[in-house]
């Protein structure tokens, strides 16, 4: 890898269609942004849980909230890491990643257009890992479930962003440990999951289509 220019990260972002990064905010722009380390400070899990309950925090366990908030942090993350490095060979500086959250509803950002250009898959796990790996361990949650969530949302990458050429990229990081046979992935392309992120328990959420089970637990 090689630095990137302010510029080379800002146009990487500035392609990126789903989940959108918010790129240099400032002032009152910056809407609250906290580093990365927070995330699993100031009761996120919870608020996540009152916006799957409708307003009711009471009616989804904790423990759903504790897994979507490591979902939700992987799947806006990709927007950050494997999009632009599958697209635009560009992969941005992790220290300069923040987040906030509007009633659990989390957004990333960046502070500081900073980054490397041509990295390797290693470098992209590396960045990865870093950002999550320190949330998998905060949260009181078997870390397989976690990783489990991971695997599922990066499996998924080239079909949500419409980028085919992420294919081999995402392949690479799925052969790594920890994600490394949490998926079962079919000839298709489809894949299974070996454990479950728990959306079964939100009233009414059945069970993902990925789902190691087969049906939703009674009682």
């Amino acid at each position: 890898m090689h630095p990137a220019t302010p510029d080379d990260v800002r146009r990487a972002l500035a392609a990126v269609r789903v989940w959108p990064v918010r790129l240099d905010p400032t002032g009152d722009a910056a809407g609250g942004l906290r580093p990365l380390a927070e995330i699993t400070d100031g009761g996120l899990a919870r608020r996540v849980c009152t916006r799957m309950g409708r307003g009711d925090p009471a009616a989804v366990p904790l423990r759903v909230g504790q897994s979507a908030v490591v979902m939700g942090l992987a799947s806006r993350l990709w927007s950050l890491t494997v999009v632009p490095a599958a697209r635009s060979r560009v992969l941005v500086d992790p220290a300069a990643i923040r987040w906030r959250d509007e009633d659990g509803a989390v957004e990333l950002g960046v502070e500081g257009a900073r980054g490397w250009l041509d990295p390797a898959p290693a470098d992209v796990w590396t960045v990865v890992r870093g950002v999550l790996a320190p949330v998998v361990g905060a949260l009181p949650l078997a870390p397989r479930l976690l990783w489990g969530n991971v695997a599922a949302s990066l499996h998924a990458v080239p079909r949500v962003h419409g980028l085919p050429a992420a294919e081999p990229l995402v392949a690479d990081l799925l052969a790594r440990a920890p994600l490394a046979g949490e998926l079962e992935v079919r000839t298709d392309g489809r894949a299974r999951r070996r454990t479950c992120c728990l959306f079964w328990e939100v009233p009414g959420g059945g069970l993902c289509g990925d789902c190691v089970l087969d049906r939703v637990p009674a009682g």
